[in-house]
């Protein structure tokens, strides 16, 4: 099938629709497992320091509350993008989405996310563990061709540069290629490396959208970052009013919106990348017994079709 890849904004116009289509059921699974984590990043700081903003009495804040921190984090995610995704994934192709059938496909779907988040972990664990070996002999093999690299000089300063670069272009790449590994494990019911291979396939054409979606949304986070810094700055300084509460909720329902548009438009992304490799005619056919209709694709992005369930 001869396709043409979908644009960014296709991509989130199509999320924006599915969105609006189920807002009710978007808006309830955010309150449920991100908005209260975004709450949690601003108390978590205020917590885990006490002295330093609010003189808190917390015994022993430095374990007891980062690992109670980290699991709430994890929990929310692995739940958020099971239920989101699976949403999403139905909403595009209008079928009805019970709230109660996105709670349980968080049943379905924790561990199996759960079990690849730990394999992706290892993977990037072992190559950055490689890759600093790998500087550590490139150093000294400098040294040994008779290159002056004083930790103070210049020169150390532009080696370590480039190697930083490397290491980020390769985890940029690894990310690009394993976008999909969550959409593919909610929907597709495979966990471990399957859905690494299986995301690595379906971008294939499609990178140029993906890297881009990653630098809109590593831009936006970036900027929330920036504004969190500030406001923790200020709650640092004593400076805490209504005003202070007022923005730390608007930023964490900016943060909450940001975080289910990005795993919405992760699944739509998921959606057509099987549709430049011909999956969806037979996946479609399958499901509705041949009973379908075929229209044309209206905004040039793809030169497909595009099949509905005839009314």
């Amino acid at each position: 099938m001869s396709t043409h890849s979908p644009t960014l904004w296709t991509i989130l116009s199509e999320t924006s629709r599915i969105i609006r289509a189920h807002f009710r059921q978007f808006l309830a699974l955010s309150l449920l497992f991100i908005f209260p984590v975004s709450i949690l990043t601003f108390i978590y700081p205020l917590l885990l320091h006490p002295t330093s903003f609010l003189d808190l009495q917390i015994a022993n804040p430095q374990l007891l509350i980062p690992l109670i921190y980290a699991f709430l984090v994890l929990f929310s995610s692995l739940c958020s993008t099971a239920s989101l995704t699976y949403t999403t994934f139905h909403g595009f192709y209008g079928r009805p989405v019970k709230f109660l059938s996105s709670l349980k496909s968080i049943l379905v779907s924790f561990l199996p996310l759960l079990a690849t988040l730990l394999v992706v972990q290892l993977i990037l664990g072992l190559l950055i563990l490689v890759f600093v070996i790998l500087m550590l002999l490139a150093y000294n093999g400098l040294l040994l061709f008779g290159f002056e690299m004083d930790y103070d000089s210049q020169y150390f300063l532009v080696f370590v540069i480039l190697m930083s670069a490397l290491l980020v272009g390769l985890l940029v790449y690894l990310q690009v290629e394993w976008s999909l590994s969550n959409a593919i494990v909610v929907v597709e019911s495979t966990w471990g490396f399957a859905p690494l291979k299986r995301s690595s396939y379906l971008v294939k054409g499609m990178r140029r959208v993906v890297f881009s979606m990653i630098v809109l949304v590593g831009a936006v986070v970036g900027l929330f970052s920036m504004w969190y810094s500030s406001l923790l700055a200020n709650a640092g300084r004593g400076m805490i009013s209504w005003w202070f509460v007022a923005q730390m909720v608007i930023y964490a329902g900016l943060l909450t919106m940001v975080s289910v548009y990005s795993m919405a438009a992760t699944t739509v992304l998921f959606v057509y990348c099987k549709m430049s490799h011909g999956e969806l005619v037979f996946e479609i056919d399958e499901e509705l017994g041949g009973e379908y209709a075929r229209l044309p694709a209206d905004d040039g992005m793809v030169s497909s079709v595009v099949y509905v369930v005839q009314q």
